[in-house]
């Protein structure tokens, strides 16, 4: 159960470019500790985990959910939180956030017809 909230975290900060001196000094905690969290061979308690969460700037449910391991395609990425966050924050009429969803969709859509005209695997 441990090493996959570790491995959650471990993850996240390196899709960050964060590195593990900088986060344990964000944190307040040795480079060690944060070394044994992300190894699983020290259990972390929550306080410790909304830390990781709050410095890394991802739910505290996305590393939670490792221990249930849900099938990884329900499961939102850290920039996937991310993106959906800006989203919200865009405080748009609803009939302009449905039109920009829209804008993405087609968006989405033309760059994988192309990545498949191309012989590439469509991004994703």
């Amino acid at each position: 159960m441990f090493k996959k909230i570790g491995q959650r975290i471990r993850k996240v900060r390196l899709e960050h470019g964060i590195k593990q001196k900088d986060l344990a000094k964000k944190i307040s905690i040795s480079q060690g500790a944060l070394t044994n969290f992300e190894l699983g061979r020290r259990k972390i308690s929550l306080d410790w985990l909304l830390k990781i969460s709050r410095a890394l700037d991802v739910p505290v449910g996305y590393f939670v959910s490792a221990i249930e391991s849900p099938p990884e395609e329900d499961v939102l990425d850290p920039k996937d939180h991310r993106l959906l966050r800006a989203f919200r924050r865009l405080s748009l009429d609803p009939r302009l956030q449905i039109e920009l969803l829209h804008v993405m969709e087609r968006m989405s859509h033309h760059l994988e017809r192309g990545a498949v005209r191309a012989g590439r695997a469509a991004p994703g």
